[in-house]
């Protein structure tokens, strides 16, 4: 083999094996960062906060968007990509982050968290069988086994986290109403995140797919807002509630890039398993930040949810995937590279 093809094979290593993890575990302390500030604005409309927390994710991405389109360059993805992105965003958006931000102030961040990265793990293998083709080893199926099963043991904690969020004594239906607010949540996920991973994979860049599903949400979101609050409602958001959800959209864009990035060069269930680390860290801010209960099951399951992690395979199948989804040239890798 020459120097040059021991060169690219070993750029080739590195990009398959190490950016998959690195992204994920970036995303995983994005998402924690963010999901604590969300925590934190509980009090509020969950509507108001989920459109307010995409706006610095629009900007930000919409910044590059506006300068290529300038410049002569098809920025975005042809209509076909678009509209299942649209379609996408939308279930994530009103689905996902307004249902997730509901559950937060009734169950709490140390079990909505887990209850929503465990409907994301599930529904994302099925959905990407079902429609990416993608493979489901048996390394992968114990991990997700296991990170089911920490799930449901932090789950039996939930009238002591909604004792703990509310300061009353649980009542069955609003207490169903966030547990299933949570599992709903990460189902419209993980529909979000096959969609970017159609998106990324050789039919649009990472930035153009972060905009188009965030620009969905500031619309759609801030439409759904004003017939819910009016002018006034929406302008006496308190100077705290303000910085605490402008937080949130600056590490959900971190934290939104590293996972397309990501779900870029690694499987959706892989990725999935990796970013199930935020589980743990939600646990222990919930509990350090917000003084939501510590019991036996919280720490029992943060010990089930590591060694799913641990468990989760660290090779992709290049073979056995790479056949069913669309070759990206080198020259759009570049440009990919450039960007992000």
């Amino acid at each position: 083999m020459t120097t040059s093809g021991l060169k690219h094979t070993g750029e080739t290593i590195w990009h398959s094996s190490l950016w998959g993890p690195i992204c994920g575990i970036i995303a995983a302390i994005g998402y924690t960062v963010c999901n604590c500030c969300l925590r934190a604005a509980s009090n509020c409309d969950p509507v108001w906060v989920s459109c307010i927390k995409a706006v610095p994710t629009t900007v930000l991405a919409g910044v590059p968007i506006v300068i290529g389109w300038s410049m002569g360059r098809q920025t975005l993805p042809n209509w076909k990509v678009t509209k299942t992105l649209i379609l996408a965003a939308l279930l994530g958006q009103l689905g996902g982050n307004v249902l997730f931000q509901y559950s937060l102030g009734i169950i709490g961040i140390g079990l909505a968290v887990p209850l929503c990265m465990g409907m994301i793990i599930i529904a994302s293998a099925v959905l990407a069988r079902m429609y990416l083709h993608e493979p489901v080893s048996l390394s992968a199926l114990i991990s997700m086994l296991t990170l089911v099963a920490a799930i449901w043991t932090l789950s039996l904690g939930a009238g002591d986290a909604y004792r703990s969020v509310v300061n009353e004594a649980p009542r069955g239906w609003m207490l169903s109403l966030g547990l299933a607010a949570a599992c709903f949540s990460g189902f419209a996920y993980a529909v979000l995140g096959v969609a970017i991973r159609f998106g990324v994979t050789g039919n649009s860049s990472v930035t153009a797919t972060t905009f188009i599903v965030c620009f969905v949400g500031v619309v759609s979101l801030g439409v759904v807002s004003l017939m819910r609050l009016g002018v006034a409602g929406m302008l006496s958001t308190t100077p705290h509630d303000w910085t605490v959800m402008i937080w949130a959209g600056l590490f959900n864009f971190l934290a939104f890039l590293a996972l397309a990035r990501a779900l870029q060069v690694a499987t959706v269930v892989y990725v999935n398993a990796v970013n199930a680390s935020q589980v743990a860290m939600a646990a222990i801010a919930g509990v350090v930040f917000f003084k939501e209960s510590l019991t036996g099951a919280l720490v029992a399951g943060v010990v089930l949810t590591v060694a799913g992690v641990l468990l989760t395979p660290r090779e992709r199948n290049s073979d056995a995937d790479s056949s069913q989804r669309p070759q990206v040239p080198a020259s759009e890798c570049a440009v990919r590279n450039d960007r992000n």
